[in-house]
């Protein structure tokens, strides 16, 4: 008996299924929701779906972190993800999407070396988990080049945010929106004017002239002051950056304390005094750098600084004058 032509066909049916190598398998590493990678470029190459996230900044004590972008897409293709790190191409699931952030971190004293303890720590909160991450210091909140990225799998829609926790304070970024919400505190970029003061007086104590020099580099609004902690809600610190003074000599021992001798006397009329935790300084042996901090309302744009050396003492106690040193007023505008 001969086959019939349908038969005849089943074995080259099947022997051209096999030659055109049909696969409907996916290459890409699917990640699940809840992943969380940490990526870096060492080709400064951009990540697909980004937007500007102009207003993604948060200022801690002792951290800076700025987000320069981010996108929300469902795969990375295989070069984006070798330039970033990644083994291969990679994709989120079904109903699931890729959210991204790229960021610097920058600060100071990140670290207490002498007792390993960290001030300040970045995290990822997704579906109600908190992530800790690590990102490389810049030194700086804004450099040039972003080579650093937090990407994390979510099903479709879901909240992620980045989070900065310094000096027991947590400040948030939405990272679908590239914007700080309500917890965030300060300024970002913080308003600074670089024009500070230039202060000299003479004084007489006890029959010996005392010369006084004081200086500082401008001001800035700060959320957060070394050894004064964080600004009350609805108020920031205003530094008074590298503030210098002399004055006194061996036998004028004087001591400075920065709340009797520097105020700011805002646009309302109101006078801020100078903030301290310190114990006043001996100006006898030169220029002293002092940390200064007055706590002034969150919208403070202008005012003018009083410095009055009479206000400075002798040891602990207040300073008797056969001549004062006259006081000396200095305008501060921030832009």
């Amino acid at each position: 008996m001969g086959r019939s032509p349908l038969t005849a066909l089943v074995p080259l049916l099947i022997l051209t299924t096999a030659a055109c190598g049909v696969v409907d398998r996916d290459p890409a590493t699917t990640l699940p929701p809840g992943t969380v990678h940490v990526l870096h470029s060492t080709s400064d190459a951009p990540l697909p779906g980004g937007r500007p996230a102009d207003a993604a900044g948060l200022v801690g004590g002792h951290a800076l972190l700025h987000v320069q972008e981010t996108g929300v897409v469902t795969r990375l293709d295989r070069l984006t993800a070798q330039r970033w790190g990644l083994p291969e191409e990679v994709r989120a699931d079904d109903g699931d999407e890729l959210v991204w952030a790229s960021l610097s971190l920058g600060g100071r004293q990140w670290r207490n070396a002498d007792r390993d303890v960290e001030w300040a720590r970045l995290t990822v909160l997704a579906g109600g988990v908190r992530t800790p991450i690590t990102v490389p210091l810049t030194g700086s909140a804004d450099p040039a080049v972003y080579t650093d990225a937090v990407l994390v799998s979510v099903p479709a829609g879901a909240p992620v945010l980045v989070q900065l926790t310094d000096d027991g304070v947590t400040q948030s970024i939405d990272v679908r929106s590239g914007e700080r919400i309500d917890d965030a505190r300060g300024v970002y970029p913080r308003p600074v004017q670089e024009d500070g003061f230039r202060y000299a007086g003479n004084g007489t104590i006890n029959g010996v002239p005392v010369r006084f020099q004081a200086f500082a580099d401008g001001y800035s609004l700060e959320p957060w002051a070394p050894g004064l902690g964080w600004a009350r809600d609805g108020r920031a610190w205003l530094a008074v950056k590298r503030f210098r003074v002399s004055g006194g000599t061996a036998d004028v021992e004087l001591t400075l304390d920065p709340a009797r001798v520097i105020s700011v006397l805002g646009p309302d009329g109101t006078v801020h005094r100078a903030g301290t935790d310190r114990i006043p300084t001996s100006l006898s042996s030169g220029i002293i750098p002092h940390g200064v901090y007055v706590e002034v309302p969150a919208d403070f744009r202008y005012g003018v600084l009083r410095f009055a050396p009479a206000h400075l003492k002798r040891g602990l106690d207040p300073v008797t004058w056969q001549r004062e040193p006259a006081a000396a007023d200095f305008p501060i505008g921030l832009s």
